[in-house]
């Protein structure tokens, strides 16, 4: 009973799980096959470089908005 009362609440509340490798494995072309080992450092590699990107251009905003104040 404590199953389906927690899969109803989940259902209300529109929480789902988000998959942040998703865009990585089809953007390499794995799509949902299962990854050797190098295959498996090929997608990490690749969302490390896209953190990286993500936060090198957080901080120039910030950097920027520093500068003008």
């Amino acid at each position: 009973m404590k199953q389906g009362k927690k899969t109803d609440e989940e259902e209300t509340t529109g929480t789902q799980e988000k998959d942040y490798l998703a865009p990585i494995l089809k953007k390499l072309g794995f799509g949902t096959q299962e990854l050797n080992e190098e295959a498996a450092i090929m997608v990490k590699n690749e969302a490390l470089r896209n953190l990286k990107e993500r936060l090198l251009t957080r901080a120039e905003i910030i950097q920027r908005r520093l500068e003008e104040e």
